[in-house]
């Protein structure tokens, strides 16, 4: 649980990480095609999701996190 928390640490608003870095977080894409209009990605870890901006280079910005809920 303590690495979670770490990870999440990482993941604040406007930090800048390459697609390896969150791919060693556990950090994955939805393949959910709700940003297919703009330039934002979904990602997630385990229940929460990560809105990144894909930038040159293999980086992405975080743009914002949130904890999702599954009303099923």
């Amino acid at each position: 649980m303590e690495t979670y928390a770490k990870d999440i640490d990482k993941l604040a608003k406007d930090t800048c990480l390459t697609g390896e870095e969150l791919e060693e977080m556990g950090v994955y894409p939805t393949n959910i095609d709700c940003f297919s209009y703009s330039h934002f990605v979904l990602y997630k870890k385990e229940n929460t999701r990560i809105i990144l901006q894909p930038l040159p280079h293999n980086i992405y910005k975080v743009i914002r996190t949130y904890d999702f809920i599954d009303y099923n």
